[in-house]
């Protein structure tokens, strides 16, 4: 495949607090063999020196903005991607502060890009200690029933599939304008799902088997639930109303009243607060999904840190 014109491509970066993770971030998107022609950087009111750094950059075109509170992952990409839908770009990579891409991401990705197959969004390979992360493009059926992707597809040279992350997610702006903007009221979690449904109105998503990215994130080990579990299922439920059957919607809501039940009875015999307050997250979530009470909840959020203690 050849190129038969210049595509110009841009990257929108959300970070928060991770100012070493974000400079590897910027310098892999700087030293591209294809070049971007913008980089645009949302920072979600970082504490640690981030806003200095960034500020010390002296790029034309590279543009940050400061936002005055942490709007989360989704109201970061919301407003990076609103502010790049201004800009004379082709194509829009989507990434957070913590994935690395290889070099010649841009240069695997871009020959596929002016194939004309009708194919408008493309990812890479999401790595984490060499080892492919196949949760990151996952398949889904029409009872949102998601299945990661294989082992087998990633030996070809690429493959289809309908969900991707905002991990090295290229999407071409025409259907960007389209589409719209990715929900800031989501905050975090499942809004490059809900993103990823409205993209396939238009196109499936391609993953380019050559195109890699070091993800640099720690592998989760089901250590137990966190505040970020109470936007996963409010989530959820949101995505279910709006683009599935009443029918799908119901079996997602018996299974969070059967997890209730279990972590309630858990409560009781074990003697464990834990459990309680998984059973509480898991009332809340369901409750403000099913009255689409969305946004930050403060009751769920960073100064939580991390899992809960059981």
């Amino acid at each position: 495949m050849n190129n038969k014109k210049k595509i110009l491509l841009g990257v929108v970066i959300v970070t928060y607090n991770r100012k070493e993770l974000l400079k590897e971030c910027i310098d892999a998107c700087l030293k591209q063999t294809v070049k971007f022609s913008k980089i645009i950087i949302v920072n979600n009111n970082s504490t640690d020196g981030t806003k200095e750094y960034l500020d010390s950059l002296k790029n034309k075109d590279i543009i940050v903005i400061h936002s005055k509170e942490n709007l989360g992952g989704a109201g970061g990409f919301h407003l990076a991607i609103k502010e790049a839908s201004s800009l004379d770009l082709d194509y829009l990579l989507i990434i957070d502060d913590d994935a690395i891409i290889d070099k010649k991401y841009n240069e695997y990705i871009i020959p596929y890009m002016n194939n004309n197959e009708g194919i408008l969004a493309f990812s890479g390979v999401v790595k984490t200690d060499g080892k492919i992360q196949f949760e990151h493009r996952r398949h889904m059926n029409k009872h949102f029933k998601c299945i990661n992707s294989t082992e087998e597809e990633y030996q070809k040279e690429y493959f289809d599939y309908e969900l991707a992350t905002f991990c090295g997610l290229y999407i071409s702006t025409k259907v960007i304008k389209k589409i719209g903007l990715p929900k800031k009221e989501f905050f975090i979690w499942f809004d490059d799902t809900e993103y990823s449904i409205r993209v396939l109105e238009y196109t499936k998503i391609r993953n380019i088997n050559k195109a890699e990215l070091n993800h640099k994130t720690t592998i989760a080990n089901n250590l137990g639930y966190n505040w970020k579990s109470y936007y996963s299922i409010r989530n959820q439920i949101i995505i279910l109303k709006q683009y599935f059957s009443k029918f799908d919607l119901f079996k997602f809501k018996v299974n969070i009243y059967i997890h209730i039940l279990y972590s309630n009875i858990r409560k009781i015999f074990g003697k464990s607060s834990y459990y309680g307050t998984v059973s509480k997250m898991y009332s809340d979530a369901l409750k403000d999904g099913l009255t689409e009470t969305l946004g930050r909840n403060e009751k769920y959020i960073f100064s939580n840190n991390g899992i809960f203690k059981k």
